[in-house]
C-alpha cells in the first residue's frame, strides 16, 4: 500500500495583544485552511497547527498602555482571536499558547541543545535604557531613525519603508514609546545566536527551493547578499521565557527566538490531546513531511532565515519545505492603520455578513504576488454579481426546478447528446484544474476555476432549456454539478458546501475523488431547498462604512531641537534626472539627481506614490550631508524630503522653478 502523502501545515502565530484584521485573515489563515481543506478531502495525512504568540514587547507594551498584567493581556486576546477563528471558520487541527508549561520547556531544551553545540555565546554589550522609566528599551519600546534608509519614526526591530531587520540600539535620534524621553546607552549582556555561521547553508538550502515564492526567495536571498550578523537571542524583560542558564537572571527568550518553536510545542500539544504523545514526531522527525508555512511578507525573514537558522543549529527537526509569503492588503486604497482606525477588525464584519462572503472577496482579491485593495463596494459587487448571481443562482434554480417539476427527485438521464458530454468534461476539468491550483498554492486561480464551473453550469441549464424541453437528462446532470461543485466549494466557503450537501440530501460528505462523478442516481430524493445567499444592499455597506470606518489624524510628536540643530542640515534643491526601478526591492527607486555641477544617486521609497515619468524634470528637496547608507545593496549619497500622508509620499517642491543647489533655509 502507497504512504500516504504527509503535511504539517502552520499559520503565523498572531501576537495576542489585540484583535485580528481583515488583512490578517488573508495573509495566513484563509489560503492555510483552503490548503489544509483541499487535503483533508483528497485523503492526505495532514494536520494544521497555530496558536498565540504571548511574549515579547508587543505584549509588554499593551500591558503598560492598558495599565493591567501582560498575563491579562494575553488571556483577553487569546479568547478573542480564538473566538474569530472559529467564526472565519479556520479549521485548526490545535490552537495553542506559548505561555504553556509543554512550550517553555521546549524552547529552554532547544536554547541548550544548541548552546550545547557550541553556537551561542555570552557578550556584553550596549543598549538603550530609560533612565525615566528605569528600564532597558528592547525592540518596541524604542523608535528611530532607521540607519539603513534614515527613515524617521522607525520601530527598534524592523524598519517598515526599507524592510531592513534592526535591533533597537541601531536606530538614530532614539525615544522611548513610553515617556517619549531620550535613553542613554547602558552595558547588559546577552545571549547571541552564531546566525553568521549559517550563511552558506542557508543560501544552498534556499536555492533549492525553487517552488518557493519571488517574495520569499527574492528577499531572503538580498538578505543573505548582505551578510548575516551574529543576533542577541534574550532581552531584558520580566516577561517571557526565562534563559535557562545561571548567571541569566532577569533574561528572557527574544520573542523570534521562542515564537517559531510554538509550531513544535503546539503539534506536541495536538498528538497528547490524541493520547499518542509521540505522534508529533512523525511530523517534525521523520522524513519526507512536508511543513508547510503561511505567512505575511513581514515574516519571511524570521521563517525563511532565522527559524531554519535555529533548526538547522539544532539538529533534530526537518526544515519547512514550502513558504506560502503573501504581499499587504490596504484598505479603500489606502494603507490599514490601527492607530489612525483605518482598519476593518475581522470580528466586526463577521458580525455583519456571513464568514463565508468574506473568505470569497479575500480569495478573489488575494496579494498573492503584490499589494492589493479591500473596497467595501467592490465586496459589495463580488458578492451580488459573482458569488450570488453566478453560484447562488445556479445551485438554486437546478434545485428548484427538480422540486417543482419533478418532487424533488433527481431524474434518471436519458440520452446523452454531446452538449451534455461537454458539461460533463467541463466538471472534470474543473475538479483537476481547481486541485492543481491549490496544490501549486494559486489560491485565487483555483476559486476562479470553480467559479467558472458555475458559470458553464448556468449556460447549460440556459441553452438546454428544461422548461421547454425534455428535461431528465439536463437535470440529473445539473444535480450532479451541484454536487461537484458542493466538494469544490468546502476549501473556500465551508458553510455554503455543507448547506449544498443538507440540500442535495446527501448524509456524507464526499470526498475530493467523488467530485466530477455522476454519483447522485435517478431516484434520489433532495431535502428542503433555501437560497444559500443574500443580496448586500447599498444602505448595509454605508451604515457599516459609517460606523466602522472612523480614520482618525495621527500626530507624531518628537522632541524640540535648537535651531543650531537644523541648520546642522544641508538641504539644496535638485533636479531629478534619472529613475530606475531598484533591483532587489519592490518599492524603492534608483534616482539620479542634479545638485547645480554635481549629481548624486539617492534611494528612494517613493514608488507608491509615484510613476517613473512623472518624476523625471521635478524639482525636489535633499538633504545632502547626510552619510551615505547602502540600502538593499545600492549605495544612496543623501535623502529626497516627502511627507507621508495616509503611508503615501508627497514630494516637496519649490513653488516656481529654482536655480538647482539652491539651499532651503
Amino acid at each position: 500500500m502507497t504512504e500516504r502523502e504527509r503535511i504539517l501545515v502552520t499559520s503565523a502565530l498572531p501576537y495576542a495583544n489585540g484583535p485580528l484584521h481583515i488583512g490578517h485573515a488573508i495573509g495566513a489563515y484563509i489560503p492555510a485552511d483552503v490548503y489544509t481543506r483541499y487535503h483533508r478531502l483528497k485523503g492526505t495525512d495532514i494536520i494544521y497547527i497555530s496558536g498565540t504568540d504571548e511574549h515579547g514587547t508587543p505584549i509588554a507594551v499593551t500591558a503598560d498602555n492598558e495599565g493591567i498584567t501582560p498575563q491579562e493581556v494575553v488571556d483577553k486576546y487569546h479568547e478573542q482571536i480564538n473566538e474569530t477563528f472559529q467564526e472565519l471558520n479556520i479549521s485548526f487541527d490545535n490552537f495553542s499558547r506559548t505561555t504553556k508549561k509543554t512550550h517553555h520547556q521546549l524552547s529552554q531544551e532547544i536554547f541548550l541543545r544548541i548552546k550545547e553545540r557550541n553556537l551561542l555565546y555570552r557578550k556584553t554589550v550596549e543598549r538603550p535604557y530609560c533612565p525615566v522609566c528605569k528600564r532597558f528599551l528592547p525592540d518596541r519600546y524604542v523608535k528611530g531613525v532607521c540607519p539603513s534608509c534614515r527613515a524617521a519614526d522607525q520601530r527598534g526591530d524592523q524598519c517598515e519603508v526599507c524592510g531592513k531587520q534592526l535591533e533597537p540600539h541601531e536606530l538614530g535620534k532614539r525615544y522611548c514609546v513610553l515617556c517619549k524621553g531620550t535613553p542613554v546607552m547602558k552595558e547588559t549582556e546577552h545571549w547571541f545566536f552564531k546566525l553568521s555561521e549559517f550563511s552558506q547553508k542557508l543560501e544552498e538550502w534556499i536555492t533549492s527551493n525553487e517552488h518557493w515564492p519571488d517574495n520569499a526567495r527574492n528577499f531572503s536571498l538580498g538578505w543573505l547578499r548582505e551578510g548575516l550578523e551574529d543576533r542577541a537571542i534574550t532581552r531584558d524583560l520580566s516577561w517571557g521565557i526565562p534563559v535557562p542558564v545561571k548567571g541569566s537572571e532577569g533574561k528572557v527568550l527574544y520573542v523570534w527566538f521562542d515564537a517559531p518553536i510554538g509550531y513544535i510545542s503546539s503539534t506536541k500539544e495536538w498528538a497528547m490531546k490524541q493520547k499518542k504523545p509521540d505522534l508529533w514526531k512523525k511530523y517534525w522527525e521523520q522524513e519526507k513531511t512536508k511543513i508547510v508555512h503561511f505567512i505575511g511578507k513581514d515574516n519571511i525573514p524570521f521563517h525563511a532565515i532565522i527559524w531554519p537558522a535555529i533548526l538547522m543549529a539544532d539538529g533534530e527537526y526537518n526544515l519547512p519545505w514550502q513558504i506560502s509569503s503573501n504581499e499587504y492588503l490596504n484598505l479603500e486604497g489606502e494603507k490599514m492603520s490601527t492607530s489612525r482606525g483605518w482598519v476593518i477588525w475581522l470580528h466586526e464584519i463577521l458580525d455583519k455578513w456571513p464568514a463565508d462572503y468574506l473568505r470569497y472577496y479575500l480569495l478573489c482579491i488575494n496579494p498573492a504576488k503584490h499589494d492589493t485593495d479591500f473596497s467595501l463596494r467592490d465586496y459589495q459587487h463580488h458578492i451580488n454579481h459573482e458569488l450570488i448571481s453566478t453560484l447562488g443562482n445556479f445551485i438554486h434554480r437546478t434545485l428548484t426546478f427538480i422540486e417543482k417539476s419533478n418532487k424533488g427527485v433527481i431524474p434518471a438521464p436519458k440520452e446523452m447528446k454531446e452538449i451534455d458530454e461537454q458539461a460533463i468534461r467541463e466538471m472534470e476539468k474543473a475538479v483537476k484544474e481547481t486541485g492543481k491550483h491549490i496544490e501549486e498554492f494559486r489560491f485565487s486561480q483555483a476559486l476562479q476555476s470553480m467559479m467558472s464551473l458555475a458559470h458553464k453550469g448556468n449556460e447549460y441549464f440556459q441553452h438546454k432549456e428544461p422548461w421547454n424541453r425534455e428535461n431528465n437528462t439536463t437535470l440529473y446532470v445539473c444535480a450532479n454539478m451541484v454536487k461537484t461543485l458542493a466538494v469544490l466549494m468546502k476549501p473556500f466557503m465551508p458553510v455554503s458546501a455543507k448547506e449544498t450537501w443538507r440540500m442535495l440530501g446527501l448524509e456524507e460528505e464526499p470526498g475530493w475523488d467523488e467530485a466530477g462523478e455522476l454519483s447522485l442516481e435517478g431516484g434520489h430524493r433532495l431535502e428542503e431547498i433555501k437560497p444559500l445567499y443574500s443580496k448586500i444592499e447599498d444602505e448595509e455597506i454605508n451604515a457599516f462604512k459609517k460606523k466602522h470606518l472612523r480614520k482618525e489624524k495621527e500626530v507624531d510628536e518628537m522632541s524640540n531641537i535648537s535651531i543650531e540643530k537644523f541648520r546642522e542640515m544641508d538641504l539644496r534643491i535638485a533636479e531629478i534626472v534619472d529613475v530606475k526601478d531598484h533591483p532587489d526591492a519592490d518599492k524603492l527607486y534608483l534616482l539620479k539627481v542634479d545638485l547645480g555641477g554635481s549629481v548624486r544617486q539617492l534611494v528612494a521609497g517613493i514608488k507608491d506614490g509615484y510613476i517613473k515619468e512623472d518624476l523625471l524634470g521635478k524639482q525636489v528637496v535633499v538633504v545632502t550631508n547626510l552619510e551615505p547608507a547602502e540600502i538593499r545593496g545600492m549605495k544612496s549619497e543623501g535623502m529626497i524630503l516627502a511627507a507621508d500622508v495616509d503611508g503615501k509620499p508627497i514630494l516637496l517642491q519649490p513653488d516656481k522653478e529654482t536655480v538647482l543647489g539652491a539651499r532651503v533655509r
